[in-house]
This record gives structure tokens, C-alpha cells and sequence, in this order.
């Protein structure tokens, strides 16, 4: 039973007192009317023991509850057959002030995370964690699942990745967690799109225009950050953050491009209500992101290397190779098609050839099959194909695991496409350089200027692969002296408490 729940019930036993001081105070009654006045109460009294039960709280208060209702039919029964008989005011006063008390104990809160990528889960980890510490709280980690759409936007398969979470994570299934009869206090999303995403969907009774039913707050914290490099910010645009009473943003650079983008909305569509777009504007906050807090662990003492990644990352001799993480992305596969996948081949030719130097290690988008399989079905089969002969080359290491921090501790470099990935990663203090459709991996400009790559480095700039290919990596590393940073984050927790501040107000 949620807070709000408590409290409509607390106002029906204000009801219930109210009564009872008029019956107390009223010397002269008709019969009839006094009949009618205790009937009621009686049913709002069965009211509640319902309410309750439908919560599975009915045990706690039943005591004082049917003491209330014996003492209001004994009173009935007895005024009917005496004529005159004595209202016992105080003894129905005490019950009801003890059934006030127990209601009026501080409640937990009931706190529901929503994730549907097992992948994604990063982004509301530490929240979770906060909220599992915090003695007023009950949080629950409920996985929903999504459908994947066809090339013609129907739905097709039906995905539940429950039993691909962290195993100290307890799942309760969401079959197990009805919202509507649950109603908890904080509902936690990460994906705002409803159905207006062209890979996938969640499930409609888990659309945010139903979710607000079922809570005082409904809170959106993006599976993502964004690139202060990549300007547009189309995808702020979606309804769950029109749906959602807060909205958690990483930073003000990032915020001040969502408000952007709805101002221009509103601008565009001179019909949209001014009080609509002050309420999603004011809903924005910048308080961080929990995926940075997930850095703080990227380290061998948290990530232990499992034998089949040492031996494409350590030589015989015990030295370790330069690991490279490449990312590869729905929006530049959109953006480039075929030409992109040319370019995978090449990028997959220069480690092949240089595999004594370097491992790649491959962790293309986890909906990047399903994106190509709705929106460039004729690469599909290329694609594949691209993996099968990676995969089968052992020549590196193709990561799909829901966890890419394990990638993160070994990765000496960042390579491929820009997304939050390339953000999360120059965090670390550690070479982020955007690949080039049409640019020759093995290329190396005529004059490359180390001095001035070091430069950009030191300022956690991005590097396109024409200022620092991949073949000048290893002189790189050698002459960048700034050590991995380590990050001490901890927005998951500051998120918890600005909400639970929301939440008792």
C-alpha cells in the first residue's frame, strides 16, 4: 500500500470520527436517521477492511476494525429493542484514534524500477542501490517486456530479458507486480518512446500515459548520454518525458538542448498549449547521470578477466596487447548503409593484419540486428555474415553481454561510432577517436602531429581517425602521460533523494 492509498483511507476514519463526535453530541435523534448514520459507517468501515485486504494489510488493522463494527452493531441492536441506550462515544473514539495511529506510522515507500534492456540496466543501477539502503523504502526491480518490429513497423517477436540482470539483483516478475492494484508511490523508466520507437516497443499496459495512473511520481533517467558534440536532440521529443514528472538530465549543456528542442516544437505547432511546455521545461534536471557512477568500478578487482578474453588480450610472453573497443551504432549504419558496412570489413582487415599489436574488441548496439532487420532488411544478410567470419577468425572479441564495463577496465582506446558509449569512455581519461566511413583504416596522413593529438587528449577531446589513425595508436599511448582517471560518481544517490524529497513533499 502506497502512500496516497494510506492516506484515503486515513480520510474515511476522519469521516468515521466525525460521526461519532455527532452522535456523541446529539442528545435528540430520530431513530431512523440514526439507523441511516450507522449503516453508514459501517460501510465505509467494510470499505476500508476491503482496501486493505486488496493490499494484503487487512491482518494489521483487522483488531481495531472489527471492534469498531461489533461495538456500532451492538449499539444498533440494542437501541432498537431498548428505545434508549447510553452511545458509547469514547470506547468507538479510542478504536478508531488506534486505527488513525497505525495508519499515520510513517509508510515505505514503494519504489518499482522498469527496465526492459538488461543492457540498459546501468542507467538506474545506482538509483536501485540508494533506494535498497534507504529504510524507507521497498524497491522493486520488475523487467518488462518489449516487442522488436518488422521492416513495416509490426510487431513481431516478444522479448523478456529478466533472467539476463545482475544476479544480485532481484527480479519480480511482472506478471507477480500488478500496477493498478499496487499503485507504488516512484515509478522508474528508461524508455520514453511508447510506441513511437521503429525497433521496439514495450508492452502497451506499460506505455507512460498508463504508468501516471498508477503513481504519485513517474520518473524518466535516459538509458543514455549524450555528445556535447552531436547537436540535435530530436529524441527529446518523446512522450514518456512529456508523461513524466521529472525528468533527469546529465548536465546543463545537455538540458539546455532538450528545452531547445521542445521550445522549437512549440514553435512549430503554435496549437501546443504555453502551460504544456512550461510544465515539461520546468521538469527538466540536471543532476548527473547513474551510468557515469558505473566508471567508478572499472577496475580488475571488480571485473575479473575471464580466460577466453586473456588469451586474445595477453601474449605468450605475458605482455598485454593495445585492446581497442569499437562501437558500432543504429544512427551511422542509418546514416551510411552499405558504405558502413565496407568500412567494418576494413576496420575488421587492419586488426586482422595487425593482430600482434592490437585486439579488437566489438560491441555493436544491442538492437543493431533488429535496426537492420526493420530498416535495411536487404544488409541484413551482410551483416551476418560480417559477424559470422569475426566471430569464426577469432581474431578479437565480440562482446554482447549486458555488461560492456568489463570491456571498459581493458580497453586502452575507443574507436567507431559517437554515442553515449564514446561519452561514458573519455571519462577515463582515455583516447576516444570517431571512425570515418570513408576514410582507409590503414591510412596515415602525411603529417600527424603527435604534440598536437596529445593536446586534444589532455582536454578529453574527440579525435576523428584522420587526426589520430589507428596505426599512430601505439605512439599515442606510449607518449599520453595522463593515467586513467579515477571517477568518484555517486548521482544514482543525489537522483534518490531529490525524488524522495519529491515524494514527502
Amino acid at each position: 500500500m502506497n502512500t496516497r492509498d494510506s492516506k484515503e483511507i486515513l480520510n474515511l476514519i476522519t469521516t468515521l470520527e466525525e460521526a461519532n463526535e455527532y452522535l456523541a453530541s446529539s442528545e435528540e435523534i430520530d431513530l431512523e436517521l440514526l439507523k441511516q448514520v450507522i449503516t453508514n459507517c459501517l460501510t465505509a468501515s467494510e470499505n476500508i477492511s476491503q482496501t486493505l485486504q486488496t493490499f494484503g494489510e487487512d491482518i494489521s488493522y483487522q483488531a481495531e476494525l472489527t471492534t469498531y463494527q461489533r461495538l456500532l452493531q451492538n449499539f444498533l441492536a440494542n437501541i432498537s429493542q431498548a428505545g434508549e441506550l447510553a452511545y458509547p462515544a469514547q470506547t468507538i473514539g479510542e478504536c478508531l484514534a488506534k486505527l488513525t495511529a497505525k495508519l499515520s506510522a510513517k509508510h515505505k515507500k514503494q519504489v518499482v524500477f522498469l527496465p526492459y534492456k538488461a543492457s540498459m540496466w546501468d542507467s538506474l543501477a545506482t538509483i536501485y542501490e540508494a533506494a535498497l539502503a534507504d529504510s524507507n523504502c521497498e524497491a522493486y526491480v520488475v523487467p518488462i517486456p518489449y516487442f522488436t518490429k518488422d521492416e513495416h513497423g509490426k510487431l513481431k517477436n516478444l522479448h523478456y530479458e529478466g533472467d539476463l540482470f545482475p544476479k544480485d539483483v532481484p527480479i519480480t516478475s511482472w506478471k507477480d507486480y500488478p500496477l493498478a492494484k499496487m499503485r507504488p508511490d516512484i515509478i522508474y523508466i528508461h524508455n520514453p518512446y511508447d510506441d513511437d520507437n521503429l525497433i521496439t516497443t514495450v508492452l502497451p499496459a506499460f506505455y507512460t500515459d498508463k504508468l501516471k495512473q498508477y503513481t504519485d511520481l513517474l520518473v524518466y533517467v535516459p538509458y543514455f548520454v549524450s555528445l556535447h558534440e552531436r547537436k540535435f536532440y530530436d529524441y527529446a521529443l518523446a512522450k514518456g518525458i512529456e508523461n513524466a514528472d521529472v525528468v533527469f538530465i546529465q548536465d546543463e549543456v545537455v538540458k539546455a538542448g532538450y528545452q531547445g528542442a521542445w521550445k522549437k516544437f512549440a514553435q512549430e505547432n503554435p496549437t501546443y498549449p504555453k502551460e504544456s511546455l512550461e510544465q515539461v521545461l520546468a521538469k527538466m534536471v540536471a543532476l548527473g547521470s547513474p551510468k557515469y557512477d558505473a566508471l567508478n568500478k572499472t577496475n580488475p578487482s571488480n571485473y575479473p578477466l575471464p580466460s577466453e578474453w586473456k588469451q586474445k588480450i595477453y601474449r605468450p610472453d605475458g605482455s598485454k596487447k593495445i585492446v581497442v573497443f569499437y562501437n558500432t551504432t543504429i544512427v551511422d549504419l542509418n546514416a551510411s548503409g552499405r558504405q558502413m558496412l565496407a568500412k567494418y570489413a576494413d576496420v575488421f582487415n587492419f586488426f586482422w593484419k595487425h593482430q600482434a599489436d592490437y585486439t579488437l574488441l566489438w560491441r555493436p548496439h544491442p538492437l543493431l540486428i533488429d535496426a537492420i532487420r526493420s530498416q535495411h532488411p536487404d544488409l541484413l544478410a551482410d551483416y551476418l555474415q560480417l559477424v559470422k567470419q569475426f566471430k569464426e577468425s577469432q581474431m578479437g572479441i565480440y562482446d554482447d553481454s549486458p555488461d560492456f564495463y568489463l570491456a571498459y577496465t581493458y580497453a586502452d582506446a575507443f574507436y567507431g561510432d559517437m554515442s553515449s558509449m564514446a561519452e561514458l569512455f573519455r571519462k577515463l581519461n582515455r583516447p576516444v577517436i570517431k571512425q570515418i566511413p570513408t576514410y582507409p583504416t590503414e591510412q596515415v596522413p602525411a603529417e600527424f602531429d603527435l604534440n598536437l593529438v596529445k593536446e586534444y587528449l589532455a582536454k578529453q577531446k574527440v579525435l576523428a581517425e584522420e587526426k589520430l589513425p589507428l596505426a599512430k595508436l601505439p605512439a599515442c599511448l606510449a607518449a599520453n602521460t595522463h593515467s586513467q582517471k579515477m571517477t568518484d560518481y555517486h548521482f544514482g544517490l543525489d537522483i534518490h533523494r531529490y525524488v524522495m524529497n519529491l515524494a514527502n513533499s
